[in-house]
């Protein structure tokens, strides 16, 4: 009965039309970081690939003619049929290259081929306005 009495105190919410607010922290999709020049962080040094227990990244590496930067990702693929966003990719990399953080959650799709994500993908998976905490409005 308090449900009925006390409609704004219930623990239900209408989702789709209304989204609750992700806690701060809270795993979503990864995405992939670039440096101020707009190039790609990755340098290609596998330790995602190493330490990921679902084995759901593919790297293939290039070099660069960039004496700074000895090799860089040419491709970049995280099977998110795969993914079980324990975050152990992000911890590794050393250039903080991969964040679990880009406050998409909702990934339903109707064909698993979708569900791998490239290098551009993953590039272009956050937009200035959303973050984990303001990604549910």
């Amino acid at each position: 009965l308090r449900n009925l009495f006390k409609m704004r105190d219930r623990i239900t919410v209408e989702y789709p039309e209304n989204k609750k607010l992700l806690p701060p922290g809270c795993r979503t999709e990864p995405r992939l970081m670039t440096r101020e020049d707009g190039s790609i962080r990755c340098t290609a040094c596998m330790l995602c690939v190493t330490v990921c227990p679902s084995d759901c990244i593919a790297i293939k590496a290039e070099e660069v003619g960039d004496p700074n930067i000895e090799k860089r990702a040419k491709s970049f693929q995280i099977d998110m049929s795969r993914c079980m966003l324990c975050g152990l990719c992000a911890e590794a990399c050393p250039c903080d290259a991969i964040r679990l953080d880009s406050g998409q959650y909702e990934n339903a799709v109707f064909d698993r081929s979708l569900l791998v994500y490239n290098k551009e993908y993953l590039l272009s998976n956050f937009s200035e306005g959303s973050s984990t905490l303001s990604r549910a409005l």
